[in-house]
């Protein structure tokens, strides 16, 4: 079943930026076969606007406040990562800061997928400030997109 391209996914987005230029920023809602969870996905590289910090802050912001704090899990993909992404590591700082003190309750499960060495030196530091239960929920994986989607438990 190809989940990506399912009907359940909206045309229109919290993200003003992102009505325009759907490219511009890449944290969205994707189908899962979960109806517990709502599944974000994210592919940095894929983001036309990853330069733009704020821009990229009040993007996961405006999601996350849609979610009203029910339960989410969410696909960091790092397809395409190179040592230059490593320069918006402030803005990654900041997007964990706020998930930790906000939306961390709530969330049950984090996947990062086309894991390399280039990765783990940026997710090294992140990792560190993290607590010890969303370290918990954090799992390197081999599997593909569509097999997370796929899944019916996250936990």
């Amino acid at each position: 079943m190809n989940l990506m391209n399912s009907t359940k996914t909206t045309k229109t987005t919290p993200c003003e930026i992102c009505n325009i230029d759907p490219k511009s920023h890449s944290f969205k809602i994707i189908p899962c076969n979960n109806p517990n969870i709502t599944l974000y996905y994210s592919c940095p590289c894929e983001a036309t606007r990853y330069f733009d910090s704020q821009g990229v802050i009040n993007h996961f912001k405006l999601y996350l406040e849609q979610n009203n704090n029910q339960p989410w899990a969410y696909i960091l993909d790092c397809k395409g990562f190179i040592l230059g992404h490593s320069t918006k590591i402030n803005t990654s700082f900041e997007i964990v800061s706020m998930i930790t003190n906000k939306y961390g309750k709530s969330l049950k499960k984090v996947w990062i997928i086309n894991y390399t060495w280039k990765i783990k030196l940026f997710l090294s530091a992140l990792l560190a400030t993290l607590t010890k239960e969303l370290k918990s929920i954090i799992e390197t994986s081999d599997k593909t997109l569509e097999q997370i989607q796929e899944m019916t438990s996250y936990e």
